[in-house]
């Protein structure tokens, strides 16, 4: 028996008689079944989860030997479903990186603009991803609608270094507030991040999803709750 042929009893909360008798009429008359009609509800649900899925990660690496370990993973997990983009200086050693393995180059000779105006070049490039996910799926055969961008910038470390970690913050926090699908890794050198004050390092953490340390060729994640005092005796 094949698994993926199997059918699954869906038992629905709330879905009384009443609702149920009105659904049943209204799918006979339209000549499908019910329980075609909760199918495609689900698929599109599932669909739309896929689109808007978010993800905005902060990565701290230590040195080159760390970084190159971080892209070159990055690189090896990401499947046929990602659109692989970067925002960054042509002369870094992270975008050569990602050159030599046909990353897209999102921000072409647009990224020396970000220290000036961030949010508007972020906005720019953002629609030059789109254009570049929707020229895959019409040429491809399969109109792969699952396709979503994986970003990777190195805008933290640029403008933590030539600006403040505070107007970093304040950058990824706008950034955050797009809800951008996707995944975006904001890469920085640590030593350009540690300039910073506590409380602008605090909000740079906050201003992301998840924070992660990467050093040699292990990732740590960095855990930022909110605990009670007496934690700290148990």
């Amino acid at each position: 028996m094949k698994t993926k042929n199997m059918v699954k009893d869906l038992f629905v909360r709330g879905f009384d008689e009443k609702l149920h008798a009105k659904a049943t009429q209204i799918a006979t008359n339209d000549r499908i079944t019910l329980a075609s009609v909760v199918t495609d509800a689900i698929d599109r649900w599932i669909k739309n989860y896929e689109k808007n899925k978010h993800r905005h990660n902060l990565i701290l690496y230590s040195d080159q030997i760390s970084l190159k370990k971080l892209l070159d993973e990055i690189d090896k997990l990401a499947s046929g479903n990602w659109l692989k983009s970067y925002c960054g200086p042509v002369n870094h050693s992270g975008i050569q990186i990602l050159n030599k393995r046909n990353w897209f180059n999102a921000a072409g000779d647009r990224y020396e603009k970000f220290l000036e105006k961030p949010q508007e070049t972020a906005i720019k490039v953002l629609e030059t991803i789109d254009s570049k996910i929707e020229d895959r799926r019409s040429s491809s055969n399969r109109n792969n609608t699952s396709l979503l961008p994986l970003i990777i910038t190195f805008l933290v470390e640029d403008i933590s270094r030539e600006e403040s970690v505070k107007k970093a913050a304040g950058v990824c926090e706008w950034y955050e507030r797009q809800s951008v699908p996707g995944i975006t890794y904001c890469i920085a050198n640590t030593r350009n991040v540690l300039t910073g004050s506590f409380d602008d390092l605090f909000e740079l953490f906050n201003a992301h999803n998840r924070v992660f340390l990467a050093k040699s060729n292990k990732i740590y994640r960095l855990r930022i709750d909110d605990e009670h005092f007496y934690s700290l005796l148990i």
